[in-house]
């Protein structure tokens, strides 16, 4: 398996060598190439800024950092963004990539639908999101579904295919990144999903679990942005987590931590997709939601979710039931109330163990606002200690529904500056006569 994982990595700094990020830099002697790759991440995750405070951050010399800047700018990468505001003196000048520098790919998946755009180099979409159906599973005919409406979608995108430096994928399941594995979908043995998908598509892909993509958007461009504790609750048909500690993604021994959902909560409990039984995936998941929504409705409830079942039932979604909320629906308020109870309660066991600065709620669940957070917030006073609650934010997402989508641009970028840093060394090492 570790050779499998090495050689799914390798392939992605393959394809990276070939990228228009790469060439344009690799000329460059070994210091100032890793000195532009940091400028372009600090740029890219700060926005613009004055020079002083490039090689502040940086520790370098200010005539250094100029040379590189100036370097970047004659390579069209970054461009002079107008004037910072003063100090005492004059207004500093302010530098920033180009719009249109690199793109990213960006897919985010659940179990039933699939959401796909691209984003430039400023994080602004180039055009419109492409939102389609597709059940995952692990058919190789829906993986060459969702190959085609990729390689498609680029091509109609008419976005320069050579300056795509990544392809992020957001998925559900047991996600491995480093190896490019999903254990719970689109696994078919050995060959790990990434690998294919780097292979049809041509392109750098990198994976990552739905929860950890979403916690690293929170963290990179949302309310959590520099907070150096948080978690990230992922609340849609499943419950996910993804957990910023000491400032950095956790992943776990094999890239699998954060698996909320099947900590035991319940004694002789329903069976959980996990094979246990009890987990509160079976108690507060959105799929519990709507389960119940559906049962409570074919009772007789009164609902103004009815009007949803008339033709099917399996038109209740959780859209459904969080719309009803909104509106005033005590059914659908009694629900996520007792769902919130639920989910305070496994929440203040997150709380005592991590100590988190904040938590953050996402996800369609999320969005039934007070509904949700009151009972949850109810629970986490009952269930967990004061002394290490008190000081915790719990706070909303504030990137609605593109949350996901900003998760999968978050994983090509978390990483891609990084891989980029050693792919040099490498390159270097394979065009060497000397090299092994």
């Amino acid at each position: 398996m570790c050779f499998v994982k090495k050689c799914f990595k390798r392939d992605m700094e393959d394809y990276l060598f070939n990228s228009y990020l790469f060439s344009t830099l690799s000329g460059f002697e070994k210091k100032k190439y890793q000195l532009s790759v940091r400028i372009l991440k600090y740029l890219y995750f700060q926005g613009p800024n004055p020079v002083a405070d490039i090689c502040n951050h940086l520790k370098i010399s200010t005539p250094n950092g100029n040379a590189i800047l100036g370097i970047l700018m004659s390579k069209e990468l970054i461009e002079k963004k107008g004037y910072g505001l003063s100090k005492g003196g004059r207004k500093p000048e302010l530098y920033g990539i180009k719009s249109d520098a690199f793109y990213v790919v960006s897919v985010d998946m659940n179990i039933h639908r699939t959401q796909l755009t691209i984003f430039d180099s400023s994080n602004t979409k180039t055009g419109e999101v492409e939102d389609f159906p597709l059940e995952m599973d692990n058919e190789i005919s829906t993986l060459e579904n969702l190959i085609t409406r990729i390689d498609d979608f680029i091509a109609k995108s008419r976005v320069d295919r050579k300056k795509i430096i990544g392809i992020g994928i957001s998925f559900p399941g047991l996600v491995d990144s480093s190896g490019g594995f999903n254990y719970s979908y689109f696994n078919f043995g050995e060959k790990p999903v990434g690998s294919i998908l780097q292979e049809q598509l041509h392109l750098p892909v990198f994976v990552e679990n739905d929860a950890k993509a979403v916690a690293l958007a929170v963290w990179r461009f949302g309310v959590a942005r520099n907070q150096k504790d948080v978690l990230v609750l992922f609340l849609d048909w499943g419950i996910g987590l993804g957990m910023i500690l000491n400032g950095k993604l956790y992943r776990g021994n094999e890239g699998l931590a954060g698996e909320f959902s099947h900590i035991p909560m319940v004694e002789d409990g329903d069976s959980c997709i996990c094979g246990k039984n009890g987990c509160l995936q079976t108690i507060a998941a959105g799929a519990t939601l709507v389960r119940k929504a559906r049962e409570g409705i074919l009772e007789g409830k009164s609902s103004l979710m009815s009007h949803f079942a008339e033709g099917d039932i399996n038109d209740v979604d959780l859209k459904t039931v969080v719309d009803a909320a909104l509106k005033g629906d005590q059914f659908a308020i009694n629900l996520l109330s007792e769902v919130g109870e639920h989910l305070g309660k496994g929440i203040s066991i997150l709380i005592q163990l991590f100590n988190p600065g904040m938590i953050v709620l996402t996800g369609k669940m999320a969005e039934a606002g007070q509904y949700l957070t009151i009972p949850i917030q109810q629970a986490v006073n009952k269930y967990s200690m004061h002394r290490i609650s008190e000081s915790m934010k719990m706070k909303h997402s504030d990137m609605g529904k593109e949350v996901g989508l900003k998760g999968a641009l978050a994983v090509v970028m978390e990483d891609v500056f990084d891989v980029l840093g050693r792919a040099f060394s490498r390159k270097k090492s394979k065009a060497s006569p000397m090299a092994g």
